[in-house]
């Protein structure tokens, strides 16, 4: 209940700020974005079993789904090009927390959702600052600058994490490069908001297959 209160409260809080204060809703879907996300990454701490995980995610997506075919809460759902990944973004969360406890591999959950949750605002940020010198992919959908952004990112956050594990740093570079090298090129293909599924995924795949 706390939980599912503490994202009702993040929606309104995204919803204030675009309706009240005026906030892009680049802004509001970017607040929401990373907040649920940080919100997400603390679950493992609260919950051993995946079935509560599953319960949230679901009302999660529900509500969102919801929303987004009434076209209620703009600060969200609004977007310059038809985007569906606020709508899809809770089904990768509950997909890595399911096969991380699964495996009882913390670092399937934790990197993955990491990637969903702050990789993909540094290659927003990154696209809106520099994406007009340096030019644009996938029919004006992504840049180069969001693309290197994101890669960057990609590497640190997945060396980081793998630090914690017993594994050596060759093994840890080589999968940091691999997983770098395939969740940018996912992200530069996956249009429509797409990249918050296909992301975490691609990412969890390349743990499990490396």
């Amino acid at each position: 209940m706390i939980f599912l209160g503490i994202f009702l409260l993040l929606v309104l809080v995204a919803h204030v700020l675009y309706k009240i204060f005026g906030v892009s809703t680049e802004t509001s879907r970017k607040f929401l974005h990373v907040s649920g996300g940080f919100l997400a990454l603390s679950s493992p701490l609260f919950f051993t079993s995946h079935w509560w995980v599953l319960m949230l995610c679901s009302l999660a997506f529900l509500l969102l789904l919801f929303t987004y075919i009434k076209d209620w809460l703009p600060s969200i759902h609004q977007t310059r090009r038809k985007s569906i990944g606020s709508v899809i973004y809770p089904i990768p969360i509950y997909l890595c927390f399911l096969i991380a406890s699964q495996k009882n591999n913390t670092l399937l959950f934790y990197l993955p959702i990491s990637l969903l949750t702050i990789s993909d605002t540094i290659a927003e940020l990154g696209g809106r600052r520099w994406g007009k010198v340096s030019g644009s992919l996938m029919n004006s959908q992504k840049t180069v600058a969001g693309s290197i952004s994101f890669a960057i990112s990609v590497l640190v956050i997945s060396i980081a994490w793998q630090m914690k594990s017993n594994d050596s740093l060759v093994q840890i570079s080589f999968i940091s490069l691999m997983i770098t090298v395939i969740a940018t090129v996912t992200e530069m293909v996956s249009t429509r908001g797409l990249d918050n599924i296909t992301v975490p995924l691609s990412t969890l795949a390349c743990l499990l297959l490396f």
